[in-house]
């Protein structure tokens, strides 16, 4: 994945078009779902924005802080696209 998002740079990843799209769709070693793949240039675009209004994703996050999981898991999925759980705790540990 991080080959194939080239370093999950959100500036990159946020300027993403079809034939971006068209490559990671085609790419064997990825999985290749294109609402997986729109949601994380999508969700790139999010970051980028977030780091323009909050300072940065973790200033974000401080913002929002102490909520219970289930809060942060609608938080996530209210911004960003293809949340849940799993990946709510991945970002908040």
């Amino acid at each position: 994945f991080r080959r194939a998002f080239e370093g999950f740079d959100p500036a990159r990843v946020a300027a993403y078009g079809e034939p971006e799209r068209r490559r990671l769709l085609a790419d064997a070693g990825i999985v290749r779902n294109r609402l997986k793949i729109d949601a994380a240039i999508h969700n790139a675009g999010v970051l980028l924005r977030l780091r323009d209004t909050h300072g940065s994703f973790a200033d974000w996050i401080d913002v929002h802080h102490p909520r219970t999981k289930a809060d942060w898991v609608k938080l996530f999925r209210a911004t960003f696209r293809f949340t849940g759980g799993e990946i709510v705790g991945e970002f908040l540990m």
